[in-house]
């Protein structure tokens, strides 16, 4: 039986996680709310939005890699609202085959998307669900999810910018080993982090009233260390180069590195792939 999920109703009078990366990644608001807010966060954080295309570059190369890996299907929780380079363009321009599900807690987030994949006729081989990562028995119980996914061959499981909206008390790392123990061997799990504990100390006490504000918002952070992010990933083998700032991992040529971006050493990236059996034991 499915794990119980309470839906959150939608306030457009609280900013959430959800639309704000939207704002950052296209200055579209959905509500008036989430533009104040994130005018607001841009007077403290001028480069809130390169942090989120950080993200949403990072996304991208971690699809292209588990693609070439032979990953074929893709469980993205915490997607977000629909903008460029959404998982299934990104996946369907490598392997039209691919089936993915979206999940996200916003009502937003779930109802645009639903709309472009059927604009997009795309809902034969692609998904959208309303979950919560703190309800994993949801959404990998879910019948949309289980239409789709076959938890028989690897999956490529994409949970990026979403780990600082779970709280210690939501015990992320249980939440997380729950999904990995649920995965097939040779499936893959790419993760960001947002986190000030190696940001520019000239920045840091900006970055401290930043965090503050999102506790005005739906979705308060939690910021976390380069190890305990990393501790995440226990049971799986890190892929190269590791754990490392999102734009350091496997940058390409639209990438390119730039170590005085002060965005850059505020957000981890990795990418871990669950063992076989011989793997285990050799």
């Amino acid at each position: 039986m499915a794990e119980e999920f309470v839906p959150r109703e939608t306030d457009p009078r609280v900013p959430s996680s959800a639309r704000l990366y939207h704002y950052y990644l296209t200055s579209e608001p959905i509500f008036d709310s989430d533009a104040v807010f994130a005018e607001k966060m841009f007077e403290l954080v001028p480069w809130a939005d390169e942090w989120a295309h950080h993200n949403r570059k990072f996304l991208r190369r971690a699809i292209t890699f588990m693609a070439e890996q032979g990953i074929r299907q893709f469980l993205d929780i915490g997607s977000g609202l629909p903008t460029g380079g959404n998982t299934h363009d990104v996946i369907r321009d490598i392997a039209p085959e691919a089936k993915v599900v979206y999940v996200d807690l916003d009502l937003e987030a779930v109802d645009r998307a639903h709309e472009l994949l059927a604009a997009q006729d795309a809902l034969d081989s692609t998904a959208v669900i309303e979950g919560d990562l703190r309800a994993p028995g949801h959404i990998l119980d879910h019948p949309e999810t289980n239409r789709l996914l076959d938890f028989s061959q690897p999956i490529g499981l994409l949970i990026v910018s979403v780990l600082p909206f779970l709280s210690d008390e939501d015990d992320p790392a249980t939440i997380i080993a729950r999904l990995r123990d649920r995965l097939p061997a040779d499936s893959y799990l790419a993760m960001t982090h947002a986190s000030m504990s190696e940001a520019d100390p000239a920045i840091l006490d900006k970055l401290i009233e930043a965090n503050t504000m999102y506790k005005q918002s739906a979705d308060p952070i939690t910021s976390r260390s380069r190890a305990e992010f990393t501790a995440f990933f226990t049971g799986f083998e890190l892929v190269e180069p590791g754990v490392v700032y999102a734009p350091d991992w496997r940058p390409d040529a639209e990438g390119t590195v730039d170590p005085q971006d002060p965005a850059r050493r505020c957000n981890f990236a990795a990418i871990g792939r669950k063992p076989t059996t011989a793997d285990q034991g050799s």
